[in-house]
């Protein structure tokens, strides 16, 4: 059976971490491992970590690094299980996520997989679901294009096979600082398609002082916006075609009921 590796890296998240490692310890599918990769916290982070040190299959590590993706990259580097994520701090898995991951992705044509997009409050009230749901294409991922359609899906409910990890080379987001994921999915799109599953597995939670506020600093890291990518965002391009594919149940979508 399949196993999932969760990275989550810490950087005095004491506010948010109990929640997401609650998230996490308390899944109905116990195949999985969580490794915390902290970058040395000051505040109570460390203590809320070694309190639930020995509770579930969860290990954890402390020294300074370069950066959330430095911490990420060196948690994948020991890690043991063939499918991958990483968790931020501030964000929760649902209590099934695991289970329906491993049961997904059991399917060897499926490397990747995400899920139905939704966002937390900061007090983790979920909110904002999608009605339509919006369905990556290989093109528009592989040109970097950000909206719906493109790279426009969320990490936190983001897996995928070690395998592709390795043959795409992931560990060379290590040296960013914002904008690794968008990155890492323009990489990962070279070697296949993405499938979504109209399952909720996990969600954005936004708050004051998070790294994403910082548009400008995630945008320069991002790279220059073509001119293709000025032309599909004018003109909806890519979230047309992803509405109509999803309308139409393309085969990268992988409904609930097909699950159970």
């Amino acid at each position: 059976m399949s196993k999932l590796s969760i990275i989550t890296p810490t950087y005095n998240c004491e506010k948010y971490i109990e929640d997401c490692i609650l998230s996490i310890k308390n899944q109905t599918n116990l195949n999985y491992e969580h490794i915390i990769v902290d970058g040395g916290s000051t505040d109570a982070t460390l203590d809320i970590v070694k309190h639930y040190s020995g509770t579930y299959n969860m290990r954890w590590i402390t020294e300074p690094d370069n950066g959330m993706y430095d911490a990420i990259c060196k948690g994948f580097s020991i890690a043991t299980g063939d499918i991958l994520a990483w968790l931020n701090a501030d964000d929760m898995y649902r209590p099934y996520t695991v289970n329906m991951v491993i049961n997904i992705m059991s399917n060897p044509d499926i490397l990747w997989l995400t899920g139905y997009p939704v966002i937390y409050t900061e007090n983790g009230v979920m909110y904002s679901a999608n009605t339509i749901l919006p369905i990556p294409f290989r093109f528009f991922m592989k040109i970097g294009y950000p909206g719906k359609g493109g790279c426009g899906f969320q990490q936190e409910s983001t897996f995928w096979k070690k395998s592709l990890w390795e043959s795409a080379n992931g560990s060379a987001i290590r040296k960013y600082k914002y904008a690794g994921d968008i990155l890492l999915w323009k990489k990962f799109a070279h070697h296949s398609d993405i499938y979504i599953t109209d399952v909720i597995l996990s969600g954005f939670r936004k708050h004051p002082g998070q790294k994403s506020e910082d548009k400008i600093s995630y945008n320069r890291e991002r790279g220059k916006w073509s001119v293709i990518n000025i032309f599909l965002k004018i003109f909806h391009i890519p979230e047309f075609c992803s509405n109509i594919y999803a309308l139409h149940g393309g085969k990268r979508l992988i409904r609930l009921k097909n699950l159970v």
